[in-house]
């Protein structure tokens, strides 16, 4: 078994390749996967590496990090166009974008192209131009998303408690987040309270900020907080659930993160690690099974959990209808 910490190691600049044994097969040599990641390794990469190994198929992945830094894409660019992997893996809609391109205008100078792709832990995919479509991908990129679509969040916040006004926070400067709240917007219009965290001079969001945020939440009579698929809003979750503990405002995430490993009340979340397997399951069609990654359609997993943190349930004094604890999981 790989240990994280040898994961972990590896950077934009050099890191080693990581050659998963398998027992002997018809293969002859071990496929090439760069993994392209932009904060770290994380659950949805254990199910992608561990796919392979249950399926007892040699792979060499190659990790690449880039910290959160886009300035450091072209760097990658640069190395797939070198190292030309079987398959490049891409962690994030962010990094999707930059590496990428959009689907129907790709720069070959700037954007990965000749090798297949797939993509993991990617919003709205459609919506930021990575594909066509997604039973029609229209290029050589294909891979899974990872939240509900924002109706069915929606609905799901609603049977655990209805709500008029739902407020949501976010960075201004994340794609995958403005998607959301976007089509938050036009769902329930004047009903949610947009309130981005505030940006220094620099554009930066500033983690200071959030208790203000989620005050103004509170006032402007919001009965949820939504938390969006956010990467500036996961590195501060802790900060972000205790505020809204201490403001009596239950929130509801897209993501497990926020309620597995913070305070938020409850989510309709995809397993992280579930959704690195299915995609180690499409990288498969294209390595072993010869298709290619134009025709495999871009999906979410079928089955998803409903978080409940009985924790903060009794923090709040809001507790879910016992229909709901029937099928829901707490944590």
């Amino acid at each position: 078994m790989l240990h994280r910490r040898h994961l972990l190691a590896a950077s934009v600049l050099a890191a080693p390749a990581l050659l998963l044994a398998a027992p002997a097969t018809a293969q002859q040599r071990p496929f090439r996967i760069m993994m392209l990641l932009f904060r770290g390794w994380e659950e949805a990469c254990d199910g992608f590496r561990d796919h392979f190994a249950a399926r007892r198929i040699p792979v060499e992945l190659i990790v690449r990090d880039i910290a959160q830094d886009l300035r450091r894409v072209p760097d990658l660019v640069a190395e797939v166009r070198e190292v030309k992997p079987d398959l490049v893996y891409v962690w994030g809609t962010s990094l999707a974008i930059a590496a990428l391109g959009p689907w129907d205008a790709p720069d070959p100078v700037r954007h990965i192209s000749g090798v297949p792709v797939v993509f993991n832990i990617v919003t709205d995919p459609v919506g930021n131009r990575i594909v066509r479509s997604r039973a029609e991908p229209g290029r050589a990129v294909t891979g899974t998303e990872y939240i509900a679509p924002v109706e069915v969040q929606m609905r799901a916040m609603a049977r655990y408690r209805a709500f008029r006004r739902v407020a949501t926070t976010f960075n201004p400067n994340e794609r995958n987040s403005l998607s959301v709240v976007a089509q938050m917007r036009a769902l329930l219009g004047d009903g949610v309270v947009e309130l981005p965290v505030a940006l220094d001079a620099a554009r930066k969001p500033m983690p200071e900020s959030i208790p203000d945020v989620v005050a103004q939440a509170r006032r402007a009579g919001a009965e949820w907080l939504y938390i969006p698929p956010d990467t500036f809003l996961n590195d501060h979750r802790a900060v972000l659930t205790r505020a809204a503990l201490d403001e009596g405002l239950p929130c509801f995430s897209a993501s497990e993160r926020f309620v597995q490993f913070a305070e938020g009340l409850a989510g309709l979340v995809s397993r992280y690690y579930s959704v690195g397997a299915f995609t180690g399951f499409k990288a498969e069609q294209i390595l072993r099974g010869g298709r290619a990654p134009e025709t495999i359609p871009v999906e979410t997993l079928t089955r998803l959990s409903f978080l409940i943190r009985m924790e903060s349930a009794r923090r709040l004094q809001i507790f879910p209808p016992v229909g709901l604890l029937r099928v829901a999981e707490t944590v």
